[in-house]
């Protein structure tokens, strides 16, 4: 469709909005990240009631082809490459952080300095310092942030978060979680920003276990008080974006860790790009006095449940379908027992983001918890370095 067609059509939309007002978002990055992100901002006021319409505004990038046949596609009304002008705008007043790790501290920063309420991708940023600094300025300036954690808000993990929370399986005494998946398996897959430290942070490490540690904080009310950590790489070089010459890889291909909570928990995490027939396995189980939650992203509709005061002869797991009115957010979809997908769930995202905004409300996760990750990793990272267990900063 050409660029003057779309963008008549959404100007329309946008100028016929007497109510409610329209809630106006910048992407920074228009990648895998800026394509969820975006079909979440156009889905999310036809399935959910919220006080404010939002509207995607702009696309930011680098390149002003790319970043105006980004906003062709994913329905943005304008593009641009200047930032700082972006910025400087008033009727600009959130922004959606959908870039690679490096940048998520100076883009953060400056339109936190600009008044912009905040979405980042995760992991927040590429140091504990940094995401210590954004927290702090988030704060200092009164604005909203969130960041992309967007596991959460699957049906089922909020249904076990519920669970946990209100003590059906006990006290939580293990978590169990791996994030498995295969892409870059095969040594001929070609290096990229995510197998280059200084762009990304580390390898599986920062992608997969920042999703598990974060889940584990969502689901159980726990916090890591220690951990001790193994990584290794398996394939060094990999070859260039040119497809000529070698790239080094200076990141994890698989990263594990042991934790100890606070409290007396213990938990074992395992997050690898290098396991064949791994597409997206994400998997967390957690075990209580009374019993056990699991769930599986790549079965991501079904929470298995396994509670110790059935009768001993009809014990076992059994299996939840998480798409009833009565589980969290389905309602809002399709008729009982109809699944939703991996994109739904940023859709339930910004839907609370926004709503938590129009109620000057609490967000979670926040910036806050950035930074509670990103002291587990790095503190993974350094025992991983040491050959010890190492304390997570509080």
């Amino acid at each position: 469709m050409p660029k003057s067609t779309l963008a008549s059509r959404a100007k329309s939309r946008a100028s016929s909005m007497s109510s409610p007002e329209p809630l106006r978002i910048a992407m920074v990055g228009h990648a895998f990240m800026g394509r969820a992100h975006s079909n979440a901002m156009r889905q999310v006021n036809r399935f959910f009631d919220l006080p404010r319409m939002v509207v995607p505004q702009i696309v930011v990038g680098r390149d002003a082809e790319r970043a105006a046949a980004a906003a062709d596609q994913f329905g943005f009304l304008e593009s641009a490459i200047d930032l700082d002008h972006v910025l400087a705008r008033e009727d600009i007043d959130v922004v959606d952080v959908a870039t690679p790790n490096d940048s998520h501290y100076a883009i953060t920063m400056a339109a936190l300095e600009a008044g912009k309420h905040v979405l980042c991708e995760k992991p927040l940023a590429m140091t504990l310092q940094q995401t210590k600094e954004m927290a702090a300025l988030a704060k200092k300036k009164k604005l909203r942030v969130g960041l992309w954690h967007n596991y959460r808000r699957a049906p089922a993990v909020a249904l076990a978060q519920k669970m946990i929370l209100r003590g059906d399986i006990g006290k939580v005494r293990q978590v169990r979680a791996v994030y498995l998946q295969d892409w870059l398996a095969d040594a001929s897959v070609p290096a990229s920003w995510r197998t280059d430290k200084k762009l990304c942070g580390s390898g599986a490490h920062g992608d997969l276990n920042a999703h598990l540690i974060d889940l584990t904080r969502a689901l159980t009310g726990l916090e890591f008080e220690s951990v001790c950590g193994m990584q290794q790489t398996f394939t060094t070089e990999r070859p260039n974006g040119s497809g000529k010459g070698k790239s080094k890889v200076d990141v994890d291909d698989a990263f594990c860790f042991l934790a100890k909570f606070r409290g007396g928990a213990i938990g074992t995490y395992e997050a690898t790009r290098a396991a064949p027939g791994r597409k997206n396995y994400n998997r967390v189980e957690i075990s209580g006095e009374k019993g056990s939650i699991a769930w599986n992203l790549e079965r991501m509709n079904e929470l298995e449940v396994f509670l110790l005061d059935a009768p001993r002869d009809a014990q076992g797991f059994r299996t939840v379908m998480c798409m009833d009115s009565v589980h969290p957010y389905a309602a809002n979809w399709w008729p009982d027992g109809h699944i939703v997908g991996y994109e739904h769930t940023f859709v339930h995202h910004l839907a609370d983001f926004v709503a938590a905004l129009c109620a000057n409300k609490p967000f979670a996760p926040g910036f806050d918890d950035g930074v509670a990750v990103q002291a587990v990793l790095e503190a993974a990272l350094q025992s991983a370095k040491s050959g010890a267990w190492a304390k997570v900063a509080r």
